[in-house]
């Protein structure tokens, strides 16, 4: 047996109503809004599926703010099977909308159009090879008279070297097909009944062959498409993807009813077919307009060659022929895309209607909302896991993590989700309505809907958890994430596990009074100074706290600093080049003032950075007092922590030594030119150089909260294809790629840990943190 409780519209004798909303709000911690509703004569269902002890017990805590309630018995039927709902909807049938002669006639001209811009395409490309042909053949008839050999060789030569490689990019994408499809992981139906019924029974209400395969997917969207692409336009089979996460996140009712929607395109036969022809045009076109390939590099190499005079002239008047031919194509693109998102957009509104009839349209707000709730979720999942990959460890269910990270989001998200839910709209260059749209449109049906079921979707499957986890595998393949040595570990302790190491971050905010930054790393491997050997306890934090403003304002310049380097560096090594460069839009390279800024920055010699010196001191001798009474887990990690800092010029010049290398790189690869060939080399030489000098060093610290008994073997883990000995720079560098990261994460980590702990060990002994209320650069 199961109650409820219920308000009576009543308060209790002598209480005002004023008293009774204020003891909702503080003893009950009730926002305004909803304490306001509780009020007499308000009379609601406060809460229901209690046991008689829980009843009683909610009913006490009303009463003693001044409502009045009562208990009431409640008999809970057992939920009809979906099955049997979606059994008796099948032999109904839903009721199809046909669409109107106005809408199918609009349809046939947009995908008549659509379809007639890669017909005019190829046109031109026939017409600019009848011209070239032409050219070719008569071109003697006016040179007849031309005595001047190399002049009749360069009006012969010329055009068809350029109109031939023009030819040759323009036709290239006639016959281009596209890229060959990621390998699906596909369902055994046979192996999931249950699903399969529902599959069967939704497709025959709305009248449809059910799909012929179903695969699935780790993201928070569902979808049907045709099997095979033209082969399925032409027979009509079809398949289902269903991403996971949907289905550990929505209910039965909220999942059969996107399923609905994602058949309903399909009931739009002819519709659908127009689609499916115009959005492969659309992505004909936009691959074709601003993708490049190794054509592309091709003859962005022959151009920087030392060529026979006519031929980069040729190469030259064919390159810009073929951005010309993108241009045209871009404007066909965005041509084509105009013209069919309205009738993208109808087609949207087609489908709701089918998941509003089957699974009702009160219940269309909650699925918009949950989805949105689900797709927040899963980034919230994946960024947690990122993270925790810096230690080797990875989920084994993200599915079940979204849907637990969805239960878990604090009111102020769900809040932000929510209203921007309410204040989406639709856009000028959107495909798909805004949710709030269709919402409207959903609700103004007015459909009660078939099915009524609010049990978890995975009950529908069988092998759920099985499922999960081999999609999960499978996104980590696609990521080209070597899992195999990883650590697989359960939604709720990795995700507890993340909460841990961002609480120790904010515990670190805490016990530094948001003075500690990321960058530049406090050299807390210094002695202690003179002048503050003598400090006690207290004395040393209160220092820190009457500096904190100071503190505060040059650690935030020395960050600056840091990330003006890379800049100052990149911008010299252009000018050592005899290149003249800019540091930005507005500010030019002076060698004469920034050479010597650029050194100060790396030597450490800045006024900011020279502050930090004697405030490492302070920390260090903070540090010191507060270990004295830590546990052996926490000195050892205050070691690591004082050793780590040692690397922090280390750290900073080999951050910015990856990012010369690769603007570089990129440059080289984009632009050409022996200068940037030499620059881009050197780069690359200077990288593995202190790459390597820093990994002999990060051997000989010991920590002990990571992999790897040591520094350089956490290091070496997080990139397993790292040669400990020079080889290729390039094959280096890319190997390394994850080194900053993960030493920026590793003393970030041991800094945390030591707070965490130091921070316990001052409270236990009474004495008075920073305690800053400002933010940083603010004032105490």
């Amino acid at each position: 047996m199961k109650f409820r409780l219920v308000l009576t519209g009543k308060a209790v004798t002598g209480v005002a109503r004023a008293d009774i909303q204020q003891r909702l709000i503080e003893q009950l911690r009730l926002p305004p809004e909803q304490a306001a509703a509780l009020l007499p004569p308000a009379m609601r269902v406060i809460k229901q599926g209690l046991d008689r002890q829980g009843a009683e017990r909610l009913r006490l805590r009303f009463e003693a703010v001044g409502l009045e309630t009562r208990v009431e018995a409640i008999e809970i039927a057992p939920p009809i099977d979906p099955l049997e709902s979606l059994r008796t909807l099948a032999g109904t049938g839903l009721k199809r909308s046909r669409p109107s002669l106005s809408y199918v006639l609009h349809l046939f001209l947009v995908t008549l159009c659509c379809a007639l811009i890669p017909a005019l395409y190829a046109g031109l490309v026939l017409a600019l090879a009848g011209a070239l042909g032409w050219y070719l053949t008569h071109l003697h008839l006016y040179l007849d008279e031309v005595r001047n050999v190399w002049l009749k060789l360069c009006a012969y030569g010329i055009p068809a070297i350029s109109g031939g490689v023009l030819l040759l990019f323009m036709a290239r994408p006639l016959f281009l097909g596209r890229r060959p499809p990621e390998r699906p992981m596909t369902l055994d139906l046979a192996r999931e009944p249950r699903l399969r019924a529902v599959l069967e029974h939704l497709s025959q209400a709305i009248g449809l062959q059910p799909p012929v395969a179903v695969e699935l997917s780790g993201q928070v969207n569902a979808s049907v498409h045709f099997e095979g692409g033209w082969r399925g336009f032409f027979t009509g089979r079809k398949v289902l993807t269903i991403g996971l996460p949907l289905v550990a996140g929505l209910t039965v009712q909220q999942f059969v009813g996107v399923l609905a929607h994602e058949f309903g395109h399909f009931a739009q036969r002819f519709g659908l077919r127009c689609s499916f022809l115009i959005n492969h045009v659309n992505a004909w076109l936009e691959a074709r307009s601003y993708a490049r390939d190794a054509w592309d590099d091709r003859l962005d190499d022959w151009l920087e060659r030392e060529l026979w005079f006519p031929l980069p002239l040729a190469l030259s008047l064919a390159r810009a022929g073929i951005a010309l031919s993108r241009w045209i194509m871009g404007g066909c693109f965005r041509l084509s895309f105009r013209l069919s998102r309205s009738l993208s957009r109808q087609m949207e509104f087609d489908a709701d209607r089918y998941e509003a009839l089957v699974s009702g349209s009160g219940t269309f707000r909650q699925t918009a909302l949950q989805l949105r709730t689900l797709s927040e979720a899963w980034r919230e999942v994946d960024r947690h896991n990122g993270r925790l990959w810096r230690e080797r460890r990875l989920l084994r269910d993200m599915p079940e993590a979204t849907a637990l990270m969805a239960s878990r989001l604090d009111g102020a998200t769900l809040k932000a989700i929510e209203e921007s839910l309410e204040r989406q709209a639709t856009r000028y260059w959107d495909t798909h309505p805004a949710d709030l749209d269709r919402i409207r449109y959903s609700e103004a049906l007015a459909a009660p809907g078939h099915l009524h079921d609010r049990r978890p979707a995975a009950a529908l499957f069988e092998r759920f958890a099985d499922h999960c986890q081999r999609v999960t595998l499978a996104y980590y393949g696609d990521l080209g994430l070597d899992h195999q040595g990883a650590q697989l570990q359960d939604s709720h302790s990795l995700l507890q596990a993340s909460q841990q190491r961002e609480q120790a971050l904010d515990q670190l905010q805490e016990w530094s009074g948001r003075q500690w930054r990321a960058e530049p790393w406090l050299p807390l491997h210094l002695p202690v100074r003179e002048a503050h050997g003598s400090l006690d306890w207290q004395a040393t934090i209160d220092l820190l706290r009457q500096q904190s403003p100071e503190i505060a304002r040059a650690w935030e310049s020395a960050e600056q600093e840091q990330r003006q380097r890379a800049a100052l560096a990149y911008c010299l090594s252009w000018h050592q080049c005899g290149v003249n460069s800019w540091l930005s839009d507005h500010e030019p390279l002076d060698p004469a003032t920034h050479q010597p800024l650029y050194h100060r920055i790396d030597e450490g010699r800045t006024p900011a950075q020279q502050q930090l010196v004697p405030v490492a001191s302070l920390y260090r001798r903070r540090l010191e007092l507060a270990l004295a009474k830590a546990d052996d887990a926490t000195r050892a990690a205050a070691t690591a922590l004082m050793q780590m800092s040692g690397l922090g010029r280390d750290f900073l010049r080999l951050r910015e030594a990856q990012e010369l290398a690769g603007r570089f790189v990129a440059e080289y690869r984009h632009e050409g030119g022996e200068k940037a060939d030499r620059l881009s080399h050197d780069a690359l030489v200077r990288y593995q150089d202190l790459a390597l000098r820093l990994l002999k060093k990060a051997d000989r610290i010991a920590q002990p909260l990571l992999d790897g008994e040591t520094l350089g073997g956490y290091l070496r883990l997080r990139c397993p294809h790292l040669q400990g000995e020079p080889g290729q720079p390039m094959a280096f560098f890319e190997q390394s790629q994850t080194l900053i990261d993960s030493l920026s994460y590793a003393f970030a980590r041991v800094a945390s840990e030591v707070a965490s702990g130091c921070l316990a060990i001052e409270r236990e002994h009474g004495i008075r943190g920073i305690r800053l209320i400002a933010r940083v650069g603010a004032t105490a």
